[in-house]
């Protein structure tokens, strides 16, 4: 059974909590007055102009088909990843089955200057706001989650930051395209059974047509070629990268990971 009700039904309590404690029109007035003193980058399309595709490492305590991912702290992760050559970093915020929460967004951005991803559950505008006032770079929009798509892109772009629609199905894709976001997710997982299968990717990749990221199912070098192959313009990868892994061994697969991503 999928755990997404759930996870809505958490994500809907503790908005409500924020918006008790910081109502959205104090946050939209300063999210706006933060945004008009920096100069709007879309930096997540910028990093994915390059030519190579681009590798965007997560951090990831935890999730619903792993469990506990790795207990090494936000700031040693986030130092690692800057340290290396990731291009752009993900930043779960998602707190009941993720074990993360927005502080690690805030506490990222005191190590890393390179763009980042607030990776959650987006079903609320006040998400976008709360992103774009903790410098975050992009934020993800998942077809069948996100309440109102071509609203929420509209807002990211007002703002000067990047949105990707994640999809799963080619219903999903093709009812994103109608409002051609700049950047789409494809994610290999089924939410409804957490299963993987990467020919997700393979069999959407031909009707993308701007920016591709591939998401979830990368467990070996080889299922990154496999995705390379498939046409992505980027790679976000947690799991793999952190499961079980001291701080060396992060570099090496990091590491591995651009060899092939890199060529």
């Amino acid at each position: 059974m999928s755990v997404i009700p759930s996870i809505v039904e958490n994500k809907k309590k503790t908005l409500q909590i924020s918006k008790t404690k910081y109502p959205l029109n104090d946050l939209k007035a300063d999210a706006q007055d933060y945004v008009s003193t920096k100069k709007k980058v879309y930096r997540f399309q910028e990093e994915l102009k390059k030519p190579y595709v681009n590798l965007i490492a997560e951090y990831k305590p935890a999730s619903p088909s792993q469990g506990d991912i790795s207990s090494m702290s936000v700031n040693d992760v986030i130092s690692i990843y800057d340290d290396n050559p990731v291009d752009m970093i993900s930043v779960l915020t998602e707190e009941s089955y993720f074990k993360s929460n927005l502080e690690n967004l805030i506490k990222a951005n005191e190590y890393t200057n390179k763009p980042l991803l607030r990776k959650d559950f987006v079903i609320d505008e006040y998400m976008i706001y709360e992103a774009t006032l903790n410098n975050s770079s992009c934020v993800l929009l998942m077809s069948g989650i996100c309440p109102d798509i071509e609203e929420y892109l509209n807002i990211s772009y007002d703002l000067g930051i990047d949105a990707i629609v994640e999809c799963h199905t080619y219903e999903d894709l093709n009812n994103a395209l109608e409002y051609d976001p700049m950047i789409i997710g494809i994610n290999n997982r089924n939410f409804n059974d957490l299963t993987v299968d990467l020919d997700t990717t393979k069999n959407l990749a031909e009707y993308v047509p701007n920016y591709m990221i591939s998401e979830s199912g990368v467990t070996s070098i080889d299922d990154a070629k496999k995705l390379v192959s498939y046409g992505a313009d980027g790679l976000l990868i947690g799991t793999s990268i952190l499961k079980d892994k001291e701080a060396d061994e992060i570099n090496k697969f990091i590491k591995e990971l651009s060899n092939i991503l890199k060529k």
